[in-house]
């Protein structure tokens, strides 16, 4: 195999940083190399991603890429990308007194459908903030680091997941504040014009799906936490508060510092994320800054769980 000119750096204390490349052309040890990298990190960092083109080459080293399946979720132009940031900006207040836009629970990418994205990568072409982290916890540190007894009890539970349960106002351990809600006119910031008529994505043709708690990488054989906290509706076979019991203790697990990546953004970072893998998370930003991003979503899917509707046939 040729030499390849890529550098990859570990970050703290999960994922790594790739330099070393220019231009839309990767070589194929070059491709070789990057999804190494990606099998063995999870999470990969760019810098200097500066256009569209960059952006989906870089992403196709990786895999054919996918139309999000919300048809309200996509960008006009181009289906394939996936827009975040930019006006209308929906404000919210969290605890009370945080105002933020864009602030997104614990999450897997599209984990309310039986086969899930294989990953995803986040570009950001205007950060104009240092506030609006993005939050990338391993499931697979996370799964490897539990008691062997709670290892037992979750090898062969399932759950319900819906993709309704990351609603706006919903409480719960995919979050990290106690209340929510959609901010009044009247709190909007000085200068900043409340959205009118936004379009929320329609979501009724979405069915619930059965989830295992545990499940096998499919090409490093490691074993995942597979919870994706924000679609969580609760455990099979358990009682309410058990299941509840279970939830919260899994999902503060997963995102300790010691398993989470915090990347704080510059313009033309792009991130890139094993959706098999990890969960991530969005902190957003204060009401008066803006932000413009664009997110590619790699195609080939992983079986993941089933309908919910087979459980009653089962």
């Amino acid at each position: 195999m040729a030499q390849s000119t890529l550098t990859i750096t570990p970050l703290d204390p999960v994922g790594a940083q790739v330099s070393g490349f220019a231009g839309s052309d990767f070589s194929p040890e070059e491709k070789q190399a990057l999804n190494q990298a990606w099998l063995d990190y999870g999470v990969l960092l760019f810098r200097g991603i500066d256009s569209a083109e960059q952006h989906l080459a870089l992403s196709r080293c990786f895999g054919e890429l996918e139309i999000h399946p919300i048809k309200e979720l996509r960008d006009e132009d181009n289906p394939f990308f996936f827009p975040l940031g930019g006006p209308p900006m929906v404000a919210q207040v969290y605890d009370e007194q945080d105002i933020r836009v864009g602030r997104i629970p614990w999450h897997r990418d599209t984990a309310f459908r039986p086969e899930i994205c294989k990953g995803s990568m986040l570009r950001v072409l205007e950060a104009r903030t240092s506030q609006g982290e993005t939050l990338l916890g391993d499931t697979a540190a996370a799964y490897d680091a539990l008691p062997d007894e709670v290892k037992q009890r979750i090898e062969t539970l399932e759950y319900i997941a819906e993709v309704s349960h990351g609603s706006p106002d919903y409480l719960g351990p995919a979050n990290w504040w106690k209340t929510a809600r959609m901010a009044r006119d009247d709190e909007y910031p000085e200068g900043v014009e409340p959205p009118r008529d936004i379009q929320w994505p329609d979501n009724s043709g979405l069915r619930p799906v059965i989830y295992p708690a545990v499940l096998r990488h499919p090409e490093s054989g490691r074993a995942c936490l597979f919870l994706s906290p924000m679609n969580i509706r609760h455990f099979l076979g358990m009682s309410e508060q058990e299941s509840e019991e279970l939830v919260t203790y899994l999902v503060r697990h997963m995102v300790e510092p010691r398993f989470v990546y915090r990347h704080h953004w510059s313009d033309n970072d792009a991130v890139l994320w094993d959706n098999r893998r990890f969960i991530h998370a969005a902190n957003g930003y204060p009401a008066t800054e803006s932000r413009l991003a664009q997110r590619t979503t790699l195609a080939d899917k992983m079986h993941a769980g089933r309908p919910l509707e087979t459980v009653a046939a089962e």
